[in-house]
């Protein structure tokens, strides 16, 4: 029975030990999402980027840079009146979000881990389509750290020339359109990074990018946006 015991002990912390080193490769890779589990576990976004960014893409973030960005004040998951855009004391990081994009599950830890690189001086902003419900759970599931409004309309993202879900843009303490990202790669959190220092003042600061992929990389594309001329 002695024999047995020390099997079936053995046995089980073999599994125990496989389950978290699975899930360790599988975090490093982007796959497990605190509240979520791991996602698509066949795909390594690193190699096999599911929307890549494209030239006429790269070309169209440049639209809008230096100029004012639209004034919008919505309610977040709190009730809360957040203002996107507008002169404050602080840069604006303003970044898109569509329900049930994997892409945006992808991204989210990586832009968390950005926000507390620097320790709130800039304030991050989510926008998202999904109902003010579904934006309240993604909220809790992702453990959110900063405000994310719903705006199932996409004036937001039209105003901001969003068409999908990970663009990004940074604004200055003025209001101003500092550059706008067509989702995320190594490359551009490097680039957001250095960005957000230059828009503080500060000196920049190296940010790890952890399992983020190398091929530039875009969201799923929000249904309904009209494209802006």
């Amino acid at each position: 029975m002695r024999a047995i015991r020390i099997v079936v002990l053995v046995s089980t912390c073999i599994l125990t030990l496989t389950g978290l080193s699975m899930m360790y490769m599988a975090s490093i890779r982007g796959k497990y999402v605190p509240g979520v589990g791991i996602i698509d576990a066949s795909r390594d976004p690193s190699t096999q980027p599911r929307h890549p960014v494209t030239a006429e893409m790269e070309a169209g973030v440049t639209k809008l840079d230096r100029k004012v960005g639209k004034f919008f004040r919505l309610p977040d998951t709190t009730g809360k009146q957040t203002l996107i855009g507008g002169q404050g004391p602080k840069p604006q990081f303003l970044y898109f979000v569509k329900k049930g994009c994997p892409c945006s599950f992808d991204a989210e830890p990586l832009l968390q881990s950005l926000y507390k690189h620097f320790g709130g001086r800039v304030d991050f902003i989510s926008v998202t389509d999904a109902s003010p419900a579904d934006a309240l759970k993604w909220v809790s599931d992702l453990k959110v750290p900063y405000p994310v409004v719903s705006d199932p309309k996409l004036e937001t993202m039209e105003a901001y020339q969003a068409p999908a879900s990970t663009y990004s843009t940074l604004l200055d303490k003025n209001g101003l359109i500092v550059k706008r990202w067509a989702g995320y790669s190594k490359e551009y959190l490097v680039e957001m990074n250095t960005e957000m220092a230059k828009a503080l003042g500060e000196e920049v600061k190296p940010f790890d990018t952890q399992y983020a992929p190398l091929t530039r990389t875009s969201g799923c594309t929000f249904e309904g946006y009209k494209e802006q001329l």
